[in-house]
C-alpha cells in the first residue's frame, strides 16, 4: 500500500470535484439505483444536484474530508463524518435544496424517498446516545483498493476512541458490509426497508 496524502477538510470551491468523484463512485449503488431510476432522463444531472446537496449538508453540520493525490491533485476519495450532537435532517436538506426534487424527479418515483425516510427512524432508535455518524463515504474508482477508504475511516474511528462513543452507519452492499467489518463494525440491523427496495445493513463500531 503506497503512502497517502493527508486528509484535508473541503472547501466549497472543492465541491465540484467532490460531486464529480460522488456521481462515478455511486454510479452503480443499489440504493441511488432505486431512488433514481436509470429511465429517469437527465439522471446524471439530478445525482449531481442530489450530491452536491449532501456536501452542503455535510459540510455545514460535519466535518467534509477529502484526500487529494500528490503527484497530480485529482481527489481520490470523500468521506463525511457527523460528530456527537450533530446531525442532518429533513430541515437541513430542505434548506440545501430538497424542495426541488417534486419538480426534478418523476411523480412516480417520489413515494420511494418518502420509503426511505424510514433508514432515519432506524438511525435515531438504534442510536439515541451520542455517537459518530459516517454519512458518506466514496473512493474514486481510478483509487480503489489503494488504502482511501481506510484513511477517510479515520477521523471518525479516532475521534470515537477518544470520546469513547460509538460509530455508526448505513450502506447498501454486501462489499462495503465486509470494508467496514474489518474497521471494526457489526451489523445491527439488515433487511430492505421498503417493498422492492433494495437490501440495507446498518452498522455500529463500539469505541475501543
Amino acid at each position: 500500500m503506497e503512502t497517502l496524502s493527508p486528509l484535508t477538510v473541503l472547501q466549497p470551491t472543492q465541491f465540484d470535484n467532490a460531486t464529480e468523484l460522488l456521481c462515478a463512485a455511486f454510479a452503480d449503488d443499489p440504493l441511488f439505483n432505486y431512488l433514481v431510476p436509470g429511465d429517469v432522463s437527465d439522471r446524471p444531472k439530478l445525482m449531481t444536484y442530489l450530491f452536491r446537496m449532501l456536501l452542503i449538508c455535510g459540510s455545514s453540520g460535519g466535518h467534509t474530508y477529502g484526500l487529494i493525490n500528490d503527484d497530480d491533485q485529482a481527489l481520490q476519495g470523500v468521506g463525511i463524518w457527523m460528530p456527537p450532537g450533530r446531525s442532518v435532517d429533513l430541515v437541513d436538506l430542505l434548506l440545501a435544496g430538497l424542495y426541488e426534487l417534486p419538480f426534478r424527479l418523476p411523480w412516480q418515483y417520489l413515494s420511494r424517498w418518502q420509503a426511505a425516510l424510514a433508514l432515519d427512524r432506524y438511525h435515531k432508535q438504534a442510536m439515541p446516545m451520542p455517537h459518530w455518524y459516517l454519512m458518506l463515504l466514496a473512493v474514486s474508482p481510478r483509487y480503489q483498493r489503494q488504502g482511501v477508504g481506510h484513511q477517510l475511516m479515520q477521523p471518525g474511528l479516532e475521534g470515537s476512541n477518544t470520546t469513547g462513543q460509538p460509530c455508526y452507519l448505513e450502506t447498501s452492499t454486501a462489499d462495503a458490509v465486509r470494508f467496514y467489518q474489518r474497521h471494526g463494525f457489526e451489523i445491527m440491523k439488515t433487511g430492505p426497508f421498503a417493498e422492492q427496495a433494495p437490501p440495507f445493513w446498518t452498522l455500529q463500531r463500539q469505541p475501543g
